[in-house]
């Protein structure tokens, strides 16, 4: 599926999100009756949320143990 998605969008993710965009949108094109560009742009966001998230837990973590310390 790589090879045939080649938007734009998908470039200027990491490549751990970009990833996971493809494979949520290889699910959404399985499960759901969406064109190919719907589902990617929806997998892109879900993609985006996830990372955003992950980030944001890693770094309450360290700020965590950071407050230990001290």
């Amino acid at each position: 599926m790589d090879a045939r998605i080649a938007l734009p969008e998908l470039m200027y993710l990491s490549p751990t999100t970009r990833e996971k965009a493809v494979s949520i949108a290889q699910e959404l094109l399985r499960t759901k009756n969406m064109s190919p560009r719907e589902a990617v742009s929806k997998a892109i966001l879900i993609a985006k949320n996830w990372a955003v998230k992950n980030v944001n837990r890693r770094v309450w973590k360290k700020l965590k143990s950071i407050d230990e310390i001290i």
